[in-house]
């Protein structure tokens, strides 16, 4: 495995984490909500930067 694929494979993970917090954040309360929402913040700056680098990437291999 190359680092394009694990990349490719830990971005998915990322992304994966973000649905799973957006679908328990509507069940929760108003305090635990403002922990969500750090949490999913991080988890989708991690997602966009790790994207970016998985598109540059490939885009680098063409």
């Amino acid at each position: 495995m190359n680092a394009a694929t694990t990349l490719g494979i830990v971005t998915m993970v990322i992304w994966i984490l973000v649905s799973v917090e957006l679908s328990k954040t509507s069940k929760k309360d108003n305090a635990q909500k403002e922990n969500s929402n750090r949490k999913l913040i991080v988890l989708m700056f991690a997602g966009i930067v790790l994207t970016i680098a998985v598109v540059i990437s490939f885009f680098q291999k063409l």
